[in-house]
């Protein structure tokens, strides 16, 4: 893989490939290592490239062929009437003929189909990029569906310790009945959300799988880390990056291809010298003579001219969509980078301030509600809220992750630095 795949399968493995501290990796689990590998290997859309390849190989034999010598022969002065009845008087001409290229125009033909291969592999080395930056990307919501998993089993059990708590203070008369059957329907609705959340884990490990074209996934997890937090790169230095961007290297390329149709059309404006070199035979004398023609075709740059206005309008073409789509780019980092600041603030947010403050309220709201100083519906509501807020982490850290993929991908360069490490 070239560098700017490296963006993609180096930093972002380095974020993901490892489980948190304590998290014991199960036989049946999978790394984002592993699941590139199965992709560069097994991904059909990375296999198509060798038939183009193969097709721009035979373009350039035919490409680099000299123009080929021909074999003629005339006969003259045959059966005709008089003198030249029969073939008494008859002329036999057998020549070889050619044509000189000028302006060269088989180094233009040959730089075409050069350019061209080097574009497909720009273009291979891009879908390469983007595969391995949609299995990433897969990856990530995997590890995300799992940590919202994790958080729906836990409140589950909760509901289910709450409903049997609740049935004891009713027995004991300390509590309507009521009281029982709502707690009844939470942890209905609990079983639902642990049922969807479920789906959800087996509907992103499918979608993983299928990046290798692999219908049925034999790893239960994946291994990763959603809470890794990326370095601070300052936006200029994201910005000098762009210039790696994978998708401005394919108009580049596609520049270089312009550019050498331009000079194959200008090649075009001398036209060939086509000769013919041989020797006749006169049948009445019984003489032989060389016999040398050269021709040369007349207004050979004007005929090229149609072709030369369109091969530079071309390039032009091909450079003004580079220029734009750098200013689009410019613009659609920035909107990253922010989008990756206010991501990282959230997070931040929910974690240090939060989800401790949310803590401690549900733990003073159980324990007043042991003390029957607070109603269920007051627990519910403060575990509801923990829930929430759980659930609002593992969303800004997943955009956190998803941010830096999109960067990584944009600049063609992995951001290096050290990681900050942050435990969930």
């Amino acid at each position: 893989m070239h560098f700017f795949q490296k963006a993609i399968a180096g930093s972002a493995i380095a974020v993901l490939c490892h489980a948190p501290a304590g998290l014991a990796a199960p036989t049946t689990s999978l790394t984002l290592d592993e699941a590139i590998r199965a992709t560069i290997e097994h991904n059909p859309q990375l296999s198509a490239y060798q038939f183009k390849a193969d097709a721009l190989t035979g373009e350039q034999q035919s490409a680099g062929l000299r123009p080929e010598f021909r074999v003629g022969a005339e006969l003259e002065n045959v059966a005709g009437s008089g003198e030249l009845r029969g073939t008494d008087a008859a002329e036999l001409t057998i020549a070889v003929s050619s044509v000189i290229e000028l302006g060269g125009k088989r180094d233009a033909r040959l730089g075409v189909v050069t350019a061209r291969q080097q574009q497909l592999q720009t273009e291979q080395r891009v879908l390469t990029l983007d595969v391995l930056s949609g299995v990433t990307r897969q990856f990530l919501a995997l590890v995300a569906a799992q940590e919202q998993l994790a958080l729906h089993t836990e409140a589950n059990r909760i509901a289910q310790d709450t409903l049997t708590s609740l049935r004891r203070q009713v027995q004991a008369g300390r509590l309507p009945e009521a009281e029982v059957l709502r707690a009844q329907a939470s942890l209905a609705r609990a079983n639902v959300a642990l049922k969807q959340a479920e789906q959800a884990v087996r509907r992103e490990r499918l979608l993983l799988s299928a990046q290798w074209a692999d219908p049925t996934p034999d790893f239960q997890i994946v291994q990763g880390d959603l809470y890794a937090l990326p370095p601070s790169v300052p936006l200029s230095d994201l910005q000098s990056r762009l210039a790696n961007n994978p998708d401005l290297l394919l108009l580049t390329s596609e520049i270089d291809v312009r550019s050498a149709e331009l000079r194959e059309a200008r090649s075009n404006r001398r036209g060939d010298v086509e000769w013919s070199a041989g020797v006749r035979r006169l049948q009445d004398s019984g003489d032989s003579a060389a016999v040398v023609s050269v021709s040369v075709p007349l207004s050979s740059g004007r005929r090229a001219s149609g072709a030369l206005a369109t091969a530079t309008a071309q390039q032009a073409g091909a450079q003004q969509a580079h220029d734009s789509a750098r200013i689009r780019l410019e613009a659609e980092l920035i909107g990253l980078a922010d989008e990756q600041q206010q991501a990282i603030n959230e997070l931040g947010t929910l974690r240090n301030e939060v989800i401790p403050a949310l803590r401690r309220a549900l733990k003073a709201t159980g324990d007043g509600f042991e003390q029957g100083r607070y109603s269920y519906l007051e627990l519910t509501l403060a575990q509801g809220e923990l829930l929430d807020a759980q659930l609002a982490v593992v969303d800004a850290a997943e955009r956190v992750q998803q941010t830096r993929i999109e960067l990584e991908r944009l600049t063609g360069v992995a951001l290096t630095e050290k990681n900050i490490e942050v435990t969930p």
